[in-house]
């Protein structure tokens, strides 16, 4: 006899939400769609998927097995708004509140700062459902790696998914989900997957804000950086080894990396070129030899 596969609830659908909601569909799960903008809802009526509004499903008829939040986290005046991703949790207690009671799953995809899903989510889904977290309802957080252009494709072939869970019994529920992907699947503390999904994010912005520098630098002195950065991609190791710089060795030293990027920077500084990006990676470096001090002379020279 098949094991029935639990129903799906994707709150908040905008890009992320509705690319992952659509292959939910496309994998054989009953999934729905829940969210405030009127015109998306329709839309995704339209096109033969089951959508509600956000004043729908007050009334005992929430009978999902899993809700999945993916509500915008936006940054409003430097800091994160918690607005919709609260609003979202108070909901979704008030609807398990009056739903039939049955174990229940919590998925947060929102990009959130570490801590937010045990301080803000789990509280306020169990104040409003009168739940208890663990026996009555799980709670996991779920990463998503989605590039806005490419979403539902990205959606369909992820590269890796990874689950913070609350507990185990929350990490196999979501990981049965994903059986139907070919991709590693990691477990994780809660907040691991939280720091996890910054951590992917500020590494990328701050490769791409290295490029720039230099690709501006080269453009002052008459230089079209574009072969040498598909030389760069090449021939460094931090960017064919995956492991490059990630292991715990401490700052880097050794007879190349300080010499050089000191040299660099004092050079594009007696050049009035501008190599900020450059100068915090000294300034961060020093700081933590302070900090950390030098490593054995034995250990100089293997930064891996």
């Amino acid at each position: 006899m098949a094991v029935q596969k639990p129903s799906i609830c994707i709150i908040g659908p905008g890009v992320v939400g509705q690319a992952q909601g659509k292959v939910f569909v496309e994998h054989g799960f009953k999934t729905a769609f829940l969210g405030g903008n009127e015109e998306k809802t329709s839309r995704l009526i339209q096109d033969g998927y089951v959508a509600y509004g956000r004043t729908d499903l007050f009334d005992g008829s929430y009978d999902f097995d899993i809700s999945m939040l993916t509500v915008p986290t936006p940054t409003i005046n430097g800091k994160i708004d918690f607005g919709p991703l609260e609003s979202a949790s108070i909901d979704l207690g008030k609807r398990l509140a009056l739903s039939p009671k049955k174990y229940h799953l919590v998925v947060v995809k929102s990009t959130v700062p570490p801590g937010t899903t045990e301080k803000l989510v789990i509280p306020t889904v169990a104040k409003y459902s009168k739940l208890i977290v663990g026996p009555d309802f799980g709670v996991c957080m779920n990463p998503e790696y989605l590039r806005e252009e490419t979403a539902l494709d990205d959606a369909r072939k992820p590269w890796l998914i990874l689950i913070g869970e609350y507990d185990k019994k929350s990490g196999d529920v979501l990981a049965s989900v994903c059986q139907g992907f070919t991709c590693p699947v990691v477990r994780c503390q809660l907040i691991e997957a939280e720091m996890q999904k910054y951590v992917h994010n500020l590494f990328n912005a701050a490769k791409i804000t290295f490029f720039n520098e230099i690709r501006q630098i080269g453009k002052q002195i008459g230089i079209d950086t574009k072969k040498l950065f598909q030389v760069t991609a090449a021939s460094a190791e931090g960017m064919w080894n995956p492991q490059y710089g990630i292991k715990d060795l401490g700052p880097f030293q050794g007879s190349c990396l300080p010499k050089d990027t000191l040299a660099f920077l004092a050079w594009a500084q007696e050049n009035g070129l501008k190599a900020q990006f450059v100068a915090t990676v000294v300034k961060v470096n020093d700081a933590l030899l302070k900090t950390n001090g030098e490593r054995k002379p034995t250990q100089i020279g293997v930064y891996l």
